[in-house]
């Protein structure tokens, strides 16, 4: 049976117009440097003619995007939203000291290289591929580096909603409820007490895949190509999120699990399916991408999630909806197409069986935007 897969890992995706046109490649580059429009104080720009209304309905967002993140680490609104701040960047560069009027969460993916690094007292090795997670307050020492590149993501967790706040965040305990703590859930791996769980080693494909991501998060902020460029730009960062919350998953179950060198190898179907659940696929190719059998692949891969493949993938696709819905303004129709759909019936009927509610009906119910 063919699995048609979601477009978008967990809590993010819709795939954006300027995306079709990604061939060209990303080279990373510190958005902010790009456009040197820097608003000082609160007031939002009320734009004339026919934007004014779209303007005067972001305003609500603005008001915590504004002030005193208005400027560094963000992207700012051009010819469409003009003004208009994003605290969201991409730098080509390790992560830069924290920085108390900008506070950003830090996404520090390594391409090549390697390098030594102190973190809140701790030594600890980095090496290719890997991945770097950091709150606001974290920031690594970099002591020895070899070959060493980098590419840092920079974004305030207010970007992901707006009921989160450096204090409840830091709080002893955060204490969110209904979909509050589905969104957490995204941040948790960005907060972790040991040093040591802040760095995730990637697969190759995993690596590829998050470069890929980071390089969307990019070129939608770059183009900006219609007055959805912010929910979209939000959108790759919810996947990139979910991906790495994937791989984190995935890192502490291989820890527990002591696995042996060819379960270890399936392991990686956990990670082919986060990265491919948008395209077609059989459970049989996903099996012999990882060198076995479906039946040996099912039984593992049952007990790592506590699912079937099949299940497990079509509940991917619905969570993805589902976060979309609550935290993008994106229309259902481009929603349904990222989650792998083409039939709005069968997309609506699946997302009904799994939330008790059309798309439509949960978007009314759950969107804070």
């Amino acid at each position: 049976m063919a699995i048609m897969t979601s477009t978008a890992a967990s809590k993010a995706s819709a795939r954006c117009s300027s995306s079709r046109n990604s061939s060209k490649r990303h080279e990373s580059q510190v958005i902010k440097a790009q456009w040197p429009l820097i608003r000082k104080g609160n007031e939002p720009p009320v734009q004339r003619g026919d934007n004014a209304q779209v303007s005067r309905k972001n305003m609500a967002l603005w008001n915590y995007r504004a002030g005193p993140m208005n400027a560094p680490l963000s992207v700012i609104g051009r010819q469409n939203l003009p003004g208009y701040v994003l605290p969201v960047c991409v730098s080509a560069q390790a992560a830069e000291p924290a920085q108390p009027d900008a506070p950003r969460f830090a996404i520090c993916l390594i391409h090549s290289g390697s390098a030594t690094v102190t973190l809140n007292g701790q030594r600890l090795l980095l090496g290719a591929p890997a991945v770097l997670l950091l709150d606001d307050r974290e920031r690594p020492q970099l002591d020895r580096t070899q070959g060493l590149a980098i590419e840092t993501v920079y974004f305030h967790p207010g970007i992901i909603n707006s009921a989160f706040t450096l204090e409840n965040l830091h709080g002893a305990s955060p204490g969110f409820s209904g979909t509050l703590e589905y969104d957490f859930y995204l941040l948790q791996p960005l907060l972790p007490p040991d040093p040591a769980r802040r760095i995730l080693k990637l697969s190759p494909q995993q690596a590829r895949h998050l470069r890929q991501l980071v390089a969307n998060i990019a070129n939608e902020a770059a183009s900006q190509p219609d007055q959805s460029w912010p929910c979209r730009t939000r959108s790759w960062l919810f996947e990139l999120l979910f991906c790495l919350r994937a791989a984190n998953q995935a890192a502490n179950q291989a820890a527990t699990l002591a696995l042996p060198s060819q379960a270890n190898r399936l392991d990686d179907a956990l990670l082919l399916v986060h990265e491919r659940y948008h395209t077609r696929f059989t459970i049989a190719e996903l099996a012999r991408w990882c060198g076995s059998n479906r039946t040996s692949l099912n039984v593992h891969f049952r007990n790592l999630t506590g699912a079937s493949v099949h299940d497990y993938v079509i509940r991917l696709r619905m969570d993805t909806a589902a976060a979309l819905l609550r935290d993008t303004l994106l229309p259902v129709g481009e929603i349904m197409t990222r989650v792998g759909y083409e039939n709005p019936s069968h997309f609506s009927r699946i997302f009904r069986q799994f939330t008790g509610s059309t798309p439509r009906d949960y978007r009314t119910a759950h969107n804070w935007m």
